[in-house]
């Protein structure tokens, strides 16, 4: 089974209005507790999104993407990915082993396109065993020669759950991380103030986010 990497991507350059008109919904049914049916929106599938109208997508009759993971692995950047919320300029979502490092590129290189405008983006993205987390910068440049936008990586900032424990040692040394009795989860008493050991583990997280 897949480690799922959640991230969030926030897209500056254009308008919430131009960002949602490019946002692909259709209604859908489900039942609810009582059995009753209900219709609702929802997103549809990433790649058929306007925004990720890149590449060769192969179908079966039966309508399914023939080429999904290969598809995914070069344009998404991920064997799969799943978007739980775009709206607003804001994405949010879940990705198999590795950021969507590829669909930022084509997201924002779509608007620029799209509007003729400068796009960036920021991306949070973190390994949901802190194998790894971090944040990239994005942006887009005009190619003069052919009057076409395009899409660079700017900076990021990487930390992983090793270096997170590292600082809480630092933090407490009188607490021994690799007493085999040791538990993130079990109450500690430091100079008479009780703490607890994964709570302070995920400000220190906090912390990292915030210097990024």
């Amino acid at each position: 089974m897949a480690n799922h990497v959640y991230f969030t991507i926030d897209v500056q350059g254009i308008t919430e209005e131009q960002f949602n008109s490019e946002v692909k919904t259709e209604t859908r049914t489900a039942k609810d507790w009582e059995d009753k049916e209900y219709t609702f929106e929802a997103l549809v599938d990433l790649e058929d999104q306007p925004f990720m109208d890149v590449g060769e997508k192969i179908y079966t009759e039966q309508g399914w993407m023939d080429n999904a993971y290969d598809w995914y692995c070069e344009h998404v950047g991920a064997k799969w990915c799943h978007i739980e919320e775009c709206e607003d300029n804001y994405i949010s979502g879940h990705s198999a082993w590795r950021q969507p490092h590829e669909m930022v590129l084509n997201i924002i290189e779509y608007f620029a396109k799209k509007y003729d405008t400068e796009v960036s983006a920021s991306m949070t993205y973190e390994d949901e065993f802190r194998n790894f987390m971090g944040k990239q910068y994005y942006g887009t440049n005009i190619d003069f020669a052919d009057e076409g936008w395009y899409a660079y990586e700017g900076d990021y900032t990487e930390t992983d759950g090793d270096q997170l424990v590292e600082q809480f040692n630092e933090k407490f040394p009188s607490i021994d991380t690799d007493d085999e009795d040791f538990d993130w989860w079990t109450e500690v008493e430091i100079d008479g103030e009780k703490i607890y050991p994964n709570e302070e583990l995920d400000l220190i997280a906090d912390e990292f986010w915030e210097s990024c």
